[in-house]
């Protein structure tokens, strides 16, 4: 994710050269499509890039991603559920495809569409809850999780001031199609934890598209201030570099 922003963030900064202010007055360049196609070629790189990692910038290895410990607390009409998950290996998030990529160099933003088959996901759960009402649960043991049919839209929004860029908007908005569930052992009796896993992937991505913006709100409001301050430690120059190639690359191979 740091490298992802950083790297945006390094295009639209030198993409300024196609607006030239003189005299408070700002002159657009014509609309130019390869522009856009920038962006592309330099996701497809991160992409294939995801499997070893990018050291020079501190981005660890995503695909496979791994996990130590991550928490969950669901609580929705049928289904309470709040536990962790750990040892969490997450797969396909480098099996992406961009739908949409588009830079505006006046507002230096960019708005985005990707999609995503299958993200995988499996691990050790520990958790407690309650389902219908009727079944309580307190268990732990090993599951399987897919999310299924991944839209992610939005858009990233930055200024510049001094030798300093931040980030100014960022809106990421997430819809679901459907999710796979296997938690094991949430029941001793087999059917009821079938139940549990049916209820699961019935009420899961309702859950998700129907709070899309609480959840886009969320994510602006805990992602933007670590990544400002991730970006705290690099200058224009450093952006401008790594845009014209001067600076860290991206490895396309292991």
């Amino acid at each position: 994710m740091k490298f992802a922003i950083v790297a945006t963030c390094a295009l639209l900064v030198t993409l300024l050269g196609a607006v030239e202010v003189r005299a408070g007055t700002v002159v657009q360049a014509p609309r130019d499509n390869a522009l856009d196609q920038m962006i592309i070629e330099l996701l497809e790189n991160f992409k294939q890039s995801m499997t070893c990692g990018i050291p020079d910038l501190g981005v660890p290895v995503l695909a496979p991603f791994e996990l130590d410990h991550f928490e969950v607390n669901i609580e929705q009409k049928g289904l309470k559920f709040k536990g962790e998950m750990n040892n969490l290996l997450v797969d396909g998030l480098n099996e992406f495809e961009i739908k949409n990529v588009h830079i505006n160099v006046l507002k230096l933003q960019l708005t985005f569409e990707l999609y995503f088959a299958s993200i995988r996901s499996k691990g050790d759960y520990r958790a407690k809850g309650k389902v219908i009402g009727l079944f309580p649960f307190n268990r732990k043991g090993p599951f399987h999780f897919n999310v299924n049919g991944v839209t992610l839209k939005g858009s990233v929004k930055v200024g510049i001031s001094g030798d300093n860029v931040q980030v100014r908007e960022l809106q990421i908005t997430p819809t679901v199609e459907t999710v796979n569930s296997d938690l094991k052992n949430v029941f001793l009796l087999p059917l009821n934890t079938f139940i549990f896993n049916r209820i699961v992937e019935g009420v899961l991505p309702g859950m998700i598209n129907d709070n899309k913006d609480d959840i886009t709100a969320a994510i602006e409001d805990n992602l933007k201030p670590v990544i400002n301050e991730l970006l705290g430690d690099i200058t224009l120059q450093d952006l401008i570099d790594m845009a014209s190639g001067e600076g860290s690359s991206i490895p396309t191979t292991c």
